[in-house]
């Protein structure tokens, strides 16, 4: 986003975050998410609600006669509220409104003391469809989003948390131009964000043990002055040594970065 939309985003966020504390995470939630599945199949409609040339009376008429006595009203307002920012792009208010629904459905699962398995079950589904390429494809076919729906149902209905399925159903229905992974990923940093936690990518040429994870935990939350939750992953490409990624911040120490640093300066 640009430095625009995230001034939109952060204003936005407040907005859900002042209805959450009033106790209305809940339907807040589920109305956000479903005003982003309208927004996500109407390319024209998403497109007047951020463009800055439509005044922010027109937007809230517009806005109200689709969706008043479909939604929350408190959502409603947080949409209008955000339709009358300033985005870059008409997608950058879908994605607001996204993180602000995924937001609310995080503090619902945090009052319910559920947010930590939440994160855990949204991070094994993503693996899994990660490892398993014929899921993939079906994530990433032509099939509607009732029909991704109803395979993130058959796949972890009576598996996980009423939360996990929730934002998972979300993900493979309306992952708005990404693969459903990275939308899963994109979830998974807003419930770390929601616990005042960032989502740190590892990337190492092995499996870490427990131990060894644990170890990096701390080391690197010490660092960065906050508790981080670590997604792990193994490619045998880097030989040796750790990548970690932190939000834009990147720390290289893996043998194949080395050696790609010592043949450009051979190379100059």
């Amino acid at each position: 986003m640009l430095q625009s939309s995230r001034n939109s985003l952060g204003q936005t966020l407040r907005d859900v975050n002042e209805a959450i504390d009033a106790g209305q995470a809940s339907t807040i939630g589920d109305s956000l998410l479903g005003i982003v599945s309208v927004l996500a199949d109407n390319a024209q409609l998403r497109r007047v609600a951020a463009d800055a040339a439509t005044s922010h009376e027109q937007k809230r008429g517009l806005l109200t006669a689709l969706l008043s006595g479909r939604v929350d009203a408190a959502a409603l307002e947080i949409t209008i509220g955000a339709a009358g920012r300033h985005w870059a792009r008409a997608q950058d208010f879908v994605t607001a409104i996204e993180v602000a629904g995924v937001t609310a459905v995080a503090a619902d699962a945090q009052s319910a003391g559920q947010l930590g398995q939440v994160e855990e079950e949204l991070f094994r589904f993503t693996r899994l469809i990660e490892a398993d390429h014929e899921l993939g494809w079906a994530f990433g076919s032509v099939a509607g989003p009732e029909s991704r729906r109803s395979l993130v149902s058959d796949l972890l209905g009576g598996r996980v948390t009423a939360f996990t399925m929730k934002l998972a159903q979300q993900a493979a229905a309306h992952p708005r131009g990404l693969r459903v992974t990275e939308t899963l990923d994109n979830y998974s940093s807003v419930l770390a964000a929601r616990q005042q936690r960032s989502v740190a990518d590892v990337v190492v040429a092995q499996p870490l043990t427990p131990q060894q994870q644990e170890r990096l935990a701390r080391a690197l939350s010490a660092s960065y002055g906050r508790e981080l939750v670590l997604n792990v992953q193994v490619d045998p490409d880097v030989i040796g040594g750790v990548r970690v990624q932190v939000g834009d911040e990147v720390i290289n120490s893996t043998i194949a970065e080395r050696l790609a640093d010592a043949r450009r300066q051979l190379a100059g």
